[in-house]
């Protein structure tokens, strides 16, 4: 049991984490976003404000229940779609003495 609920901290951590990151990524003022406050953010920085696309899934449930967190989930995928990344085409040129060589 013990176990579980410190993994149950560390995911929900982690989750928050991320929810800062996309805030401050929408906000525009990018002077500091919080990659290193979690592993999962670090681990997604160049996904999330990088240079990538990058696809989230969010899954709701339709149970009258699970309205709040399906709601919850719906904002967070909303604000996610909202982030924008600047796609640059990163090019390898190689040195024409070594194409000469081929």
């Amino acid at each position: 049991q013990p176990d579980r609920l410190r993994e149950t901290k560390a995911i929900n951590s982690s989750l928050s984490s991320l929810g800062k990151v996309v805030m401050s990524l929408n906000s525009g003022d990018i002077r500091h976003i919080p990659y290193r406050d979690s592993k999962l953010t670090r681990i997604l920085q160049n996904s999330l404000g990088g240079n990538s696309f990058c696809t989230l899934l969010a899954t709701v449930n339709p149970i009258a229940g699970s309205y709040e967190e399906s709601l919850n989930t719906l904002q967070f995928a909303n604000r996610c779609k909202n982030v924008l990344n600047t796609i640059h085409i990163n090019v390898i040129e190689e040195d024409p003495i070594s194409m000469q060589k081929k």
